[in-house]
């Protein structure tokens, strides 16, 4: 995630990152909240399965903590694709959000905002 967010920062988009795993119980400090406070959007990315625990934390920021308040854009969620890789590694670039994909799906929601600032990519 850190090589997504030095690839954003090369177009203009500074990025926020929390590792949720630090958060247990899941973030009943606010930490997330706080955070979309400053900069009113939401990316979850996570390697499990669409459905799975992206949209656990969706949930758990949007209606738990009320976190539509601060949005500005739709929330989005980066999970992994709607299968389970074999066991070996040398799937997980393709199974597993790279730094691609999560620059992709960030520069979009930043378009969507900003259409003359984060033209189009091909």
């Amino acid at each position: 995630m850190t090589e997504a967010a030095d690839l954003l920062a090369t177009v203009g988009i500074s990025s926020e990152i929390i590792d949720v795993r630090t958060l247990l119980p899941f973030d009943v400090r606010g930490v997330i909240i706080e955070s979309l406070k400053k900069t009113n959007r939401i990316a979850f990315i996570d390697e499990d399965v669409p459905g799975g625990a992206s949209a656990y934390m969706l949930q758990q920021v949007i209606e738990r903590d009320h976190g539509y308040e601060w949005l500005d854009s739709e929330p989005r969620t980066i999970p992994g694709k709607g299968h389970r890789p074999a066991y070996g590694s040398d799937g997980d670039y393709f199974s597993k959000p790279n730094r691609e994909t999560i620059f992709r799906a960030v520069y979009d929601l930043m378009h969507e905002t900003n259409p003359s600032r984060y033209p189009p990519r091909l």
